[in-house]
């Protein structure tokens, strides 16, 4: 069933330039020291402020019955038309671990692609405080709900 559902979602964590409130769903791979995983990914953000942005992010891979949550600030450090790069700080939240928190460094490339509303993203993370544990997301997909 999860393997269906991580199929049918195709989303993008979202454009760092956009001027509004959102959520996107996406798919695709999480490549890290471990085997890499499909993953699938429910995102929302916050609209911005001085062109930083609060988020969530719901992951899940073929394994895991409850999603890892991750939640960010993040600042946007290069925004061409509609692609962008921000850099932040965040916790990371692992099922297994029962939600235990786990701080990390994070930063997102957005690109959109050319069919509507839908991008190309990859997001790198690092776990500062578990021997610099590192992780990326290359994920498609596209936005569910965008708010002005």
């Amino acid at each position: 069933m999860k393997a269906i559902v991580s199929l049918a979602l195709l989303g993008l964590v979202p454009l760092l330039g956009a001027e509004a409130q959102f959520a996107t769903v996406s798919a695709g791979m999480l490549v890290s020291k471990r085997v890499p995983d499909v993953i699938a990914e429910l995102h929302a953000e916050t609209p911005p402020f001085r062109a930083t942005r609060g988020w969530i992010t719901l992951s899940w891979t073929d394994e895991s019955a409850k999603p890892t949550v991750i939640t960010a600030v993040e600042h946007a450090l290069v925004h061409v038309k509609d692609a962008g790069t921000g850099l932040g700080v965040g916790v990371l939240w692992f099922e297994p671990d029962n939600y235990k928190p786990y701080p990390i460094i994070v930063s997102s490339t957005v690109v959109p692609l050319p069919i509507p509303r839908t991008s190309f993203v990859a997001i790198a993370s690092t776990q500062p405080f578990q021997k610099f544990d590192w992780s990326l997301a290359l994920e498609v997909g596209v936005t569910l709900w965008f708010v002005r």
